[in-house]
This record gives structure tokens, sequence and C-alpha cells, in this order.
């Protein structure tokens, strides 16, 4: 009986192994599934986050803040005009909510870090002759490393209103402190007291001249005011693709101008016509970036000229009326544009237009703004 018993006994085993085998390729199956839909989701949302810090400000993608880039082509399906500056990228990338950092320019600085990687730049005098920048940065870009950092000035917050940018900087003359006091649509990140999270001091730097940001700070700060869910609706400027080669004035040409006395504040560009950009210069020398070795290159140089400063207050402080209209010099492609500004309230866009009236169309790509006095000149050779 044992002998005839044991043909079933060993069949009953073979299906109930046959059973754990399916259910366990069963499982198998389910598992891997599970793991793909997690990959792809976990890929995708990756995408997102890279597409959100990694596009550059010119056009190209930056890959962990190295110079590897890889060409977007203008016109390509899917992509739209950055409202910033005109730049072609996805149309979810588009609005950004933009950053504004102020920036020191005196001699002693010099190279400053994460000039080229702004959009778009306003200089003009601060005191005792010297310029100061502000640095206006979509937060797609990756800068390690932006300073040194420094104090507001009224109107600075004329420009930074028309973006209604996060604005950074240490401090600033009472009258600026005041400006941002009195208006609550100013977004204001101050360093030098409640925000000092999102700075730093490099120690290898005596102060003041040490104060240091980034984009990643400053992405959290957009992220900690709920900035950066919100779009841009600031009005833009026209854009329009770069001329034709053929079209383009000769590589060489060269824009000068002075914003006090002396050499220190003496800026230049100079074309390149290949590259349809102009290289700049700071007291006759390459104005370089210290996070990139190179050279700054600007797509559209403006300088717009206004009455002159007059004093405020101690320190040899200024005031500069930046409203109203008056004579500009727009550059790009390689020829010189004679036209005139117009601005009508702080929060209103300073536009450019030409002797017909008609606004400025801008290369795609960085803006660099120079707000001299009237009295100064301007040369273009």
């Amino acid at each position: 009986m044992k002998k005839q018993n044991q043909p079933v006994s060993f069949a009953l085993r073979s299906i109930q192994h046959r059973h754990v085998a399916l259910v366990a390729i069963v499982f198998f199956c389910i598992a891997t599934a599970f793991a793909w839909w997690f990959c792809c989701s976990y890929a995708a949302a990756q995408t997102h986050v890279m597409r959100y810090y990694l596009w550059g400000s010119d056009n190209r993608f930056v890959t962990g803040g190295s110079a590897a880039m890889v060409d977007i082509a203008q016109g390509d399906t899917g992509l739209v005009a950055r409202l910033l500056d005109g730049v072609m990228v996805a149309e979810d990338t588009a609005h950004y909510w933009p950053y504004a950092v102020m920036i020191e320019n005196l001699p002693s600085v010099r190279p400053q870090k994460g000039l080229s990687q702004a959009s778009v730049v306003y200089e003009t005098l601060a005191e005792g002759g010297a310029t100061r920048f502000m640095a206006v940065f979509d937060p797609s870009g990756i800068v390690p490393e932006i300073m040194p950092v420094r104090s507001a000035r009224p109107y600075y917050i004329e420009w930074v209103s028309e973006y209604g940018a996060l604005y950074a900087h240490a401090g600033g003359s009472p009258k600026a402190l005041t400006v941002i006091k009195e208006n609550a649509d100013i977004n204001n990140l101050e360093a030098l007291s409640r925000d000092a999270v999102y700075f730093w001091r490099d120690q290898t730097i005596g102060a003041p001249h040490n104060l240091v940001t980034s984009s990643e700070k400053m992405n959290f700060a957009l992220r900690d005011k709920g900035l950066d869910t919100k779009e841009a609706v600031f009005r833009p400027w026209q854009f329009k693709d770069d001329a034709p080669l053929e079209a383009r004035g000769e590589t060489g040409k060269t824009v000068g101008f002075n914003f006090s006395y002396g050499l220190s504040y003496k800026v230049g560009f100079t074309y390149d016509r290949d590259a349809n950009i102009y290289r700049r210069y700071n007291a006759d020398q390459p104005h370089l970036d210290k996070n990139t070795g190179e050279q700054i290159t600007a797509k559209n140089v403006v300088v717009q000229l206004v009455s002159e400063p007059e004093l405020a207050g101690e320190k040899g402080r200024l005031d500069i009326y930046v409203g109203g209209e008056g004579k500009a010099w727009i550059f790009h492609d390689g020829i010189a544009i004679e036209g005139m500004w117009k601005k009508t309230s702080r929060t209103d866009r300073t536009l450019f237009y030409d002797t017909e009236g008609r606004e400025v169309e801008f290369n795609r790509g960085s803006v660099w703004i120079h707000v001299i006095p009237k009295t100064q000149e301007v040369t273009y050779q």
C-alpha cells in the first residue's frame, strides 16, 4: 500500500510546488511592474526639477555649473520666449519669478562672481564716483557664488520694482530703507537682519566686501517667501532673433563711456561679429567673472542718459532721478540705435524707443543697462 500511495503523494507535492512557483512568478511580475512605474515617475519628477534649476540665462543648458552646455535651437516646437530676456525655453520655465542682487564694483573687489550669468544688469553711480551693479537673475540658472553683495540705493529700487523681483541686499541708505519699509510690494531680502540665512561670509576676504549668496540660496528664499510657485507678471521688453551674419556690423566696433573721472569707472565693449556679442572692459581691462575666469559678454548694451545726480545726505550718497524720459543709445548686432527711454512710475517698466517712436527689439539674451549723467560722452567707433 505504501508503494501505491507514493506516486499520489509525489503528485500532490509537485502540484503544491507548482502553485508556490506560480505565486512567486506573479509576485515577481507585480513587483517588477511597480518598480518600473516608480522609476518612471521619479525620472519624470527629476526631469521637472532639472528643468527648473538647470536652464541657463543665455539660451543654453548648464550642467552642474560647469562650462558644458548644450545649445537650444531658437524656434523649436514647444519653446517660448522667456519673460526676462527673450531666450527661447520650455513653456513651463518661461515665467519664473526673478531675483535681483546688489553687487559692488570697487576696483579692489574685481573680478566679481556671478555677473556673467545674470539676464539683466544695471550699473550706475553709488557715491564717490564709484558704481554699483544690480544683477537680475532667472532662478533656473546655476550660479555657485554671487558676490560681493552690498547695500541698496533708492533708484535701484525703481528698477527692481519693474519686475517685482526678490531684492537681495545688505542694508542700504536711509532713503532706500525708508522706501522699502513704506512699500509692501517690494519683495525685500535683507542680508543684515532676518534674512541672513540666505547669505554667508567668505572668511578669506575682509568685511564688508565678503558677503556671498548663490542661486541655491536665492531659490530657497523664493520658496520661503512663497514666490517659487508664482508666475512673474511684469511687462516684458520686445525681443527678436539675432540678425543674420551679412546684416551685422563690423567686428571690432567699440562702445565707450565713463561714469565719473579717471580710469576706474571707464567702461568699454568690443563687438564680436561672429558670436554677435559685446565683450566688456572695465578700466581698459577685460572684465572677468571669477566663477568662470572668462570675460563678461552682453547680447545688448544700453546707455541711458539721465540728469546729473544730486547729493543726498551724509557720506556722499546720491539721488538719481530715473523717471520721466531721456536720451538713450542701444547697441546690438554690431549697430548703434539712437533713441530715448521712458518710465512713468516706480513699478512701470523702463521702455526704449528709436527716433521714429518704435519700441526697440532687443536680441534674445543678456541686457546690460548703464545709467550715466547726460553730461558724459558716449563714443562708438
